[in-house]
């Protein structure tokens, strides 16, 4: 794993809406130091969810601020919890009316430098019946594909949701 920089200096410019801003100053390693503007929030979990071997689950959620819907894998904020485990679970069953009974850690991604977020990923297999309410806002349909259309559906969307080509993409290069 890489190691982390410590920071220099931190000064705040903005908190809201579950957002943070700051202007960060950290160290290169050669003595120089770089000064940006830095977006935090809480990390995201996204799970590739297997309701039998040869189809995976996506859902069809509706966007408001595109106007449109995006393919993408069931998911959403790590921010009713703090374990990231329970986090998946809660947004698998919220997504797609399912709770696993093999719910299993997969890799994590970050987007960028400049926004503090990681991506968990997890591989759900052994899908049992067992929903929770959606949150008010969300517009959902769950559909069971093999993993080559699922791949095809996030990639061809106006807007592709990046953490889910990212983590389908990454399981068909490890595991095909």
């Amino acid at each position: 794993m890489p190691r982390k920089q410590p920071l220099k200096s931190s000064k705040e410019l903005y908190t809201g809406h579950g957002w943070r801003l700051a202007l960060e100053s950290a160290a290169l390693p050669d003595g120089r130091v770089d000064t940006a503007a830095r977006a935090h929030r809480c990390d995201v979990v996204g799970i590739l969810a297997f309701p039998e071997d040869s189809k995976i689950l996506l859902i069809r959620e509706y966007r408001p601020h595109y106007g449109h819907y995006l393919w993408m894998l069931p998911g959403g904020k790590v921010d009713k919890e703090s374990d990231i485990v329970r986090a998946a679970q809660r947004e698998l069953q919220e997504e797609t009316g399912f709770r696993s009974d093999d719910l299993r850690y997969y890799c994590s991604s970050n987007n960028w430098e400049i926004v503090s977020s990681t991506n968990h990923f997890f591989v759900a297999r052994s899908l049992v019946e067992d929903r929770l309410p959606q949150d008010a806002t969300e517009l959902i349909e769950v559909h069971a594909m093999p993993l080559e259309e699922a791949i095809e559906r996030v990639l061809s969307c106006e807007h592709t949701h990046t953490p889910s080509a990212y983590a389908l993409l990454r399981y068909k290069r490890d595991h095909t």
